[in-house]
């Protein structure tokens, strides 16, 4: 009876999985499709700027973004904070890395009144093929993240990620927005252990490292800033060094 009971408990938490995934995930994006209609526009800026290290291409979000940018990108009466905006929102839809968009931003780069959003159309499309590689990594990465919210679980998963670049979002992810949960913490600071002594890092390599310093340099807890120190003195990079020493004051 017991086994029967056990077989049962199983099936019903593997159903859940994905479920409880997909919540996660639909609370991210109801925050900010809240943002986009109601926040002012320097908050919506920064969420857009965000949606850099947010491993998302969800079209629920997207789709909102696209339908703003393609009734508005043929107005010549904006706001220099409402083009603003727009330009965020274009680079925005580069970094979902979904195929579903560039068709839009190929029509931004050519036909928008703003020569600013004609610019940031120009870089989403270079970002494209990069996040959809980045965003893909992170959703099929398998760390097990428990009781986090959606964000932390998000960067977790990035810095287990074997790309310095994914790497380096989540870590510039922490630093921004003063992130200092325990776990995530730690993760980073066992990858700048990995990362500081290591021989031939190329210059990418050497800016994560610098973002992990900044990462968990403010936390300003001392046995981040003991680690911090440590690399100070030990590193032989002196990009490194000079992240590690300033975040270890």
């Amino acid at each position: 009876m017991k086994n029967i009971e056990i077989i049962v408990l199983t099936v019903a938490l593997f159903l859940m999985s994905p479920v409880m995934a997909n919540e996660v995930k639909d609370e991210r994006i109801d925050t900010y499709l809240n943002i986009l209609s109601s926040a002012s526009m320097e908050k919506q800026k920064t969420m857009l700027n965000r949606l850099q290290w947010s491993g998302l291409s969800d079209p629920r979000l997207f789709d909102v973004i696209e339908k703003s940018l393609m009734d508005q990108h043929l107005e010549r009466n904006l706001s220099n904070k409402q083009l603003a905006v727009l330009a965020y929102m274009t680079r925005s839809l580069g970094y979902s890395g979904n195929e579903k968009y560039r068709s839009t931003i190929s029509t931004l780069s050519q036909d928008a009144f703003s020569p600013k959003i004609k610019r940031h159309a120009g870089k989403a499309l270079r970002d494209m093929n990069n996040f959809s590689t980045w965003n893909a990594l992170v959703k099929n990465n398998d760390l097990n993240v428990e009781g986090k919210n959606a964000a932390i679980t998000t960067y977790m998963k990035m810095l287990d990620v074997d790309d310095v670049f994914v790497q380096r979002l989540a870590a510039r992810a922490m630093f921004h927005e003063q992130l200092r949960d325990p776990d995530l913490l730690a993760l980073a600071a066992n990858k700048l252990e990995s990362m500081y002594l290591q021989s031939g890092l190329d210059g990418e390599s050497q800016d994560t490292a610098a973002w992990l310093c900044k990462a968990i340099g403010q936390s300003g807890q001392s046995k981040y800033i003991n680690l911090l120190a440590e690399v100070t003195s030990k590193t032989p990079y002196n990009k490194i060094r000079k992240y590690a020493r300033k975040y270890s004051r």
